[in-house]
């Protein structure tokens, strides 16, 4: 066990977050490494002049941050970071047969649809006089067209944004670290839905962000949850999928996302909001973004929509900030490939990008249909996305379950992958986008309404 004693000089508020921060700016540091044992409750009190229950207090707050786990009989440990499989190794594994694993981890777009429209946009663009244009630097002239087409597909998820505040960029993630970077500094707290996006995770460690979780329900976020996290931790900025979240799949009423508006409005915080999604949703409400223009950031991309490999992505932005965000890209990429970006452009001109839309929704309607017959309705939130996401029952733990399912072929992302801090609950998310077909797609989830029906093995769960 470390002698280990917070610093708590120069800090604010109350002292169970005060030693929280310490605890946090110490494992930045290095100064406590992964798996050293903290001191116990009683100890750490004593040594603080403090009340045990604020000692546990802290360390709780600290688990749900992720700083720290608890171990049943042993103590609290220094969690070490990048623990979580990534979905990269849960897609290279292998059944415990030897069988390649069927993926229900990933969210893509459904099927193969979109590659005959892209290969017959490159076919056109390499007949084009324009073509050694695309090829290279400075394309101011392309570059304004690539954000006419942004501010179009924008406005058919809702939000009418003129194309000066529309940046282009090379990818919905390279759209959130720059959002990011424009909004706020190495250090600064970021509040996002308390089971988020984990590109978000990664975005922030990347640029020094410190992740806080916001209460969720049935509904999505909750707006009360999200201003006592403002005023308790001091953040400046909200990161929010209102729109079939991910993982969750909530969409956000028009009553919440103006509450949430005025709630940023009333504490000067900003809001970037991720719509990503808003494709599969036909009949949401107004983004956040028409209710406070003025401090929203406004992310959306072609990944989902159409095809992974064409990543394409737009941040609409305050007049203000979109200086910002260009520097952002300029910083991570110097310039968007520009070949990419018009076909981007193209395929939203000419419809492909709209009717593609329109079939992705109807698709994954269907796939959820056979999906919540297998699962149950437990499972089924929400109309039509590409994962499902499912509380698992006692025993199981997330992690555990995907590691049983991969082990009996299918791969899926455990709920800690998604938690920011410590998950309140147990999940996983299925997609039911990512498997070849309808057959596929039933294989999967026979497999995993098998492992429902079952206790797991006691070798499975943590103690």
């Amino acid at each position: 066990m470390s002698n280990w004693l917070p610093d708590l000089a120069g800090r604010a508020g109350p002292i169970y977050r005060r030693v929280v921060e310490a605890l946090e700016d110490d494992v930045r540091a290095g100064r406590l490494a992964p798996g050293t044992r903290l001191p116990t409750h009683r100890d750490l009190a004593w040594r603080l002049k403090v009340t045990v229950g604020t000692v546990a207090r802290a360390y709780a707050e600290a688990e749900r941050l992720g700083l720290l786990a608890g171990e049943v009989g042993r103590g609290t440990f220094v969690r070490a970071p990048g623990t979580e499989p990534s979905l990269a190794d849960m897609l290279s594994a292998k059944a415990a047969d030897g069988e390649a694993v069927i993926d229900m981890a990933i969210n893509r777009p459904v099927g193969d649809a979109g590659a005959p429209a892209v290969a017959a946009a490159l076919r056109a663009i390499a007949g084009r006089a324009d073509l050694s244009a695309l090829l290279g630097y400075n394309l101011d002239g392309a570059t304004l067209r690539h954000r006419a087409a942004g501010s179009r597909w924008i406005a058919a998820e809702g939000l009418e944004v003129p194309s000066e505040r529309v940046t282009v960029t090379a990818s919905g993630q390279q759209a959130i670290i720059a959002a990011l970077a424009a909004v706020s500094r190495p250090g600064d707290t970021v509040l996002a839905e308390e089971f988020t996006y984990p590109g978000l995770k990664s975005a922030a460690s990347l640029l020094d962000r410190r992740l806080a979780g916001v209460l969720m329900d049935e509904h999505g976020l909750v707006p009360e949850a999200v201003e006592r996290a403002i005023v308790e931790r001091g953040a400046g900025v909200l990161y929010t999928v209102p729109t079939v979240q991910n993982p969750s799949t909530t969409t956000l009423s028009v009553e919440r996302r103006k509450a949430i508006a005025e709630i940023a409005r009333r504490h000067d915080a900003f809001i970037i909001e991720d719509g990503v999604y808003s494709f599969l949703a036909a009949e949401a409400p107004p983004p956040i973004a028409t209710f406070a223009p003025e401090r929203t950031l406004y992310i959306t991309s072609m990944a989902k929509n159409l095809c992974p490999g064409l990543r394409i992505g737009f941040v609409a932005a305050p007049e203000g900030l979109v200086a910002r965000v260009a520097a952002g890209i300029n910083a991570t990429s110097v310039m968007v490939p520009a070949l990419l970006a018009e076909v981007a452009a193209m395929l939203i001109e000419d419809g492909t990008v709209a009717a593609s839309a329109r079939a992705q929704r109807e698709e994954c309607a269907a796939r959820r249909r056979l999906a919540c017959a297998q699962l149950g309705e437990t499972a089924c939130h929400g109309r039509s996305a590409f994962n499902l996401w499912l509380p698992l029952p006692p025993p199981w733990r997330s992690q555990d379950f995907a590691t049983e399912a991969r082990r009996n072929g299918v791969a899926v992302t455990p709920s800690e992958s998604c938690a920011v801090g410590k998950p309140r609950y147990e999940a996983v998310r299925i997609s039911i986008s990512a498997p070849k077909d309808a057959d596929e797609l039933a294989s999967g989830l026979r497999i995993l309404a098998g492992l429902l029906r079952v206790r797991p093995d006691a070798s499975c769960v943590a103690v």
